[in-house]
């Protein structure tokens, strides 16, 4: 996993939301894993308490979810292997601002992860909202084609209390990987595997009775 960073003093300058809202460089976390499933479209695609959306419809086939096959991001690098969801559009490229969104089941406390992005003319954002639609915080990755953050580092919203209902990306090819959360349920066993769990136990106990009983025996002889 790469080195997570996030850049104070750069992001301040960006901030101009209320004090109680705060960015977060992903500790105390825990990983929000997204399947490799290398879907592509508007979506929407859920994932353990969180619903992906994006308004990019028609660029390239729609936004990329669970993606591992490979991302450019020009002069910012490129990304493979790990699951990734990526907006594939920019408006210095077609002229459309688009987004993607992650809208959760809950409110949560905190949401960020590693992101990069192309640099663009318009601004690229992230930003978290309450329930009502409120904007918590925003940060500028770039604009005027030129980076405003360092690009491929860990970027994140955290709040005091359970109040971020939706993350939202905006241009710029804007993609992240290896997300990390503040109150999204975390992966529960599947069926199968808590049914080999209780048979294990079963047999598990069949064999101490069996040996308490032999031990017994023994002592009687």
């Amino acid at each position: 996993m790469k080195l997570k960073a996030i850049h104070i003093a750069a992001a301040v300058a960006t901030l101009p939301i209320a004090a109680h809202a705060a960015l977060w460089d992903g500790t105390g976390g825990s990983p929000h894993i997204i399947p490799a499933v290398n879907a592509q479209g508007t979506g929407p695609e859920n994932t353990l308490g969180t619903t992906w959306t994006s308004t990019n419809a028609t660029i390239l086939g729609g936004a990329t979810y669970g993606w591992t096959l490979g991302y450019y991001f020009q002069g910012n690098g490129y990304w493979s292997g790990i699951p990734m969801e990526g907006l594939d559009d920019s408006s210095n490229l077609y002229g459309v601002v688009d987004s993607m969104t992650f809208t959760f089941t809950k409110p949560i406390a905190a949401f960020g992860g590693e992101i990069n992005w192309i640099p663009n003319e318009k601004p690229v954002t992230i930003a978290a909202y309450d329930s009502s639609g409120n904007l918590l915080d925003s940060l500028t990755l770039s604009a005027g084609d030129a980076n405003l953050e360092t690009p491929d580092g860990f970027y994140g919203f955290i709040e005091g209390s359970p109040d971020i209902k939706s993350f939202v990306m905006t241009d710029g090819f804007i993609g992240i990987e290896n997300i990390e959360a503040i109150g999204l349920p975390t992966v529960a066993p599947e069926p199968a595997a808590w049914a080999l769990s209780l048979v294990g136990l079963g047999l598990l106990g069949v064999t101490l009775r069996a040996n308490r009983n032999r031990r017994a025996a023994m002592v009687a002889g």
